[in-house]
């Protein structure tokens, strides 16, 4: 019986989350918020990326690269997000 090939949860989520916490993060004041939603972002990746490494070919393999694409953004928005915020707290720039 061959199983239907369906969408990885949550993989656009974390892609939408990832891509939206880099600009989040250069916004005045919002690195907190670019930070949490990096952090989501890259735990319903990793959650993605493990369910589909534990069910082989029943999730597209679009939608496993919408997660990796997702979990990557959310890396680069969570250390910008967090080097703004160093910068911020440390008063290196003037708000």
């Amino acid at each position: 019986m061959k199983q239907k090939e369906r969408n990885l949860p949550l993989s656009t989520v974390a892609l939408v989350l990832g891509a939206l916490s880099i600009p989040l993060a250069f916004a005045r004041h919002l690195c907190s918020l670019a930070i949490v939603m990096g952090v989501y972002a890259m735990l319903f990746g990793f959650w993605g990326h493990r369910r589909a490494a534990k069910h082989l070919l029943r999730y597209t393999a679009q939608s496993v690269q919408r997660a990796r694409w997702g979990t990557r953004l959310a890396v680069a928005g969570t250390v910008c997000g967090l080097v703004m915020w160093l910068l911020y707290a440390s008063n290196w720039l003037l708000t």
